[in-house]
């Protein structure tokens, strides 16, 4: 299994970080793919991106991750490359998961259904979020609230990729 993180300027990098660090620990090969190398996250915190996003064979990935924060998700929905990569995961029918206020770009393509996504409050749009959860998987897409889901949405992520028992080992781990 292989997974990229979209990582790029405007991000919440707590939501990009902890679930790199859940996937990693649960031994699932993970990259942050950047659009460029240095990426400056919505709160001013520098970092680098392992890969970037023009040298990526998509081929070579099983899961593709959109956090949010703001103007990352901006950023993200309108850069072409990442809508190309979307719709190719969807079409390959590979795992996308989104969170926070990413959620909204597969809102805006018309790939989630009401009752069956969570987003960031107020990034809905027309739709109705589930309620009383913070992660949640429907068909190939699993969606999170926010940074406070982070430890949930990558827990999903990994049942999917690996199996319910890994994951289960690796938030004991950490003492969640």
């Amino acid at each position: 299994m292989k997974v990229m993180i979209i990582v790029n300027n405007g991000l919440e990098e707590c939501e990009a970080l902890i679930t790199y660090d859940l996937l990693y620990r649960a031994g699932i090969d993970v990259d942050l793919v950047g659009f460029s190398n240095e990426i400056v996250s919505s709160h001013d915190l520098s970092f680098k991106a392992q890969r970037l996003l023009d040298d990526i064979d998509p081929d070579d990935y099983d899961c593709l991750i959109l956090p949010g924060g703001m103007p990352g998700t901006k950023n993200l929905e309108n850069d072409e490359r990442v809508q190309k990569l979307i719709d190719r995961f969807v079409k390959e029918n590979k795992l996308v998961a989104a969170i926070c206020a990413a959620p909204s770009i597969l809102i805006h393509k018309g790939l989630l259904r009401s009752g069956h996504f969570i987003c960031f409050p107020g990034f809905e749009g027309d739709l109705v979020p589930a309620s009383d959860v913070k992660a949640i998987k429907d068909g190939i897409f699993i969606t999170g609230k926010g940074l406070g889901a982070a430890f949930e949405f990558a827990y999903l992520i990994i049942k999917e990729l690996v199996n319910e028992e890994k994951a289960e080992e690796v938030l004991a781990k950490i003492q969640y």
